[in-house]
């Protein structure tokens, strides 16, 4: 289970930590207009090389640095927040109705695309993949802003699009990480455990993973040990170390557990999860839970 939309950050514009905010130099606020605004905050936060963006930090950067015509979106300032030639770049733009052979291209090539949907309002949602035909409109998979919760939604709900603008990044996605071992468990031996029953304390065990980066840029960020249920519900995080992984690097993880109850007992799920910033429960828009490659009792696997 992936904690992200589609693997990919979304954020709303009507969330309430900025929906109030004026956007850009005009008189509307993020809430009724920010749809691009927050379609590039999603690239920016998805992208390896830049810190966490939200809507309100990307909303003030660009009205201090000529970001806004107004309250219309210069497309190419979003990229030089943190500097020219670092993370995303605007590669290209058209205005062509339901060019899908453009989309699927920029798509293939690994971009991001921006696109305003069909129909008289002006609207603006995140093209983060395809899956199917080239020229079906509900082959394309999107991140919407304009609500309130996470939808799944494709470019069928609207008909098609209008227009474009198509981005490239080094995305912190499904496929940027892999992990390389299983999660070995390592709990105290059997004859020690009687240690921490005298004194009314649960038995502790050590996490060992190894994290492989894909990309060909490092990856930094927070590497959470998150429980799940039976369900794949994630609970809470038990654990986590702050990492640095070198471009198409390994990286070794260990955590602490304090209570192993939770996996041996009642079938509890260890998962490694990923996010650019720490929270003890992660955003469900802006973490990535990786795949579980499966848990291993460290002491029964050395002794076999």
């Amino acid at each position: 289970m992936s904690l992200l939309a589609n693997g990919f950050t979304w954020y709303s514009q009507a969330d309430s930590r900025w929906k109030q905010n004026s956007l850009g130099k005009g008189t509307t606020s993020i809430g009724k207009s920010g749809c691009v605004l927050s379609c590039l905050s999603m690239l920016l936060n998805s992208e390896a090389s830049n810190p966490r963006v939200t809507p309100d930090q990307l909303n003030t950067w660009l009205r201090r640095n000529g970001g806004y015509s107004g309250n219309l979106m210069r497309w190419e300032m979003p990229a030089k927040m943190f500097g020219e030639g670092l993370g995303f770049e605007l590669e290209s733009q058209i205005n062509r109705t339901n060019d899908w052979d453009y989309l699927a291209t920029e798509l293939d090539k690994g971009n991001k695309v921006i696109v305003q949907v069909s129909g008289k309002r002006s609207h603006w949602v995140l093209v983060v993949k395809r899956d199917g035909p080239a020229h079906l409109a509900s082959s394309y998979i999107v991140n919407d802003p304009g609500t309130s919760q996470y939808q799944n939604r494709t470019l069928a709900h609207w008909g098609g699009f209008k227009a474009a603008r198509s981005y490239s990044g080094n995305w912190l996605d499904e496929d940027a990480f892999e992990l390389t071992s299983n999660i070995f468990v390592d709990p105290v031996p059997e004859d020690e455990e009687f240690l921490y029953q005298l004194v009314n304390r649960s038995s502790p065990a050590n996490v060992y993973v190894t994290l492989q980066n894909a990309l060909e840029v490092p990856i930094h960020g927070y590497f959470l040990l998150g429980l799940f249920d039976k369900e794949d519900n994630f609970l809470e995080v038990v654990d986590y170390q702050y990492g640095y992984c070198d471009a198409l690097s390994e990286l070794d993880l260990i955590y602490e557990i304090e209570d192993i109850t939770p996996v041996n007992e009642e079938g509890g799920d260890l998962r490694i999860i990923y996010s650019k910033y720490f929270s003890d429960m992660p955003s469900l828009h802006e973490a990535l839970a990786l795949p579980s490659p499966g848990l291993i009792n460290y002491s029964e696997a050395i002794t076999q």
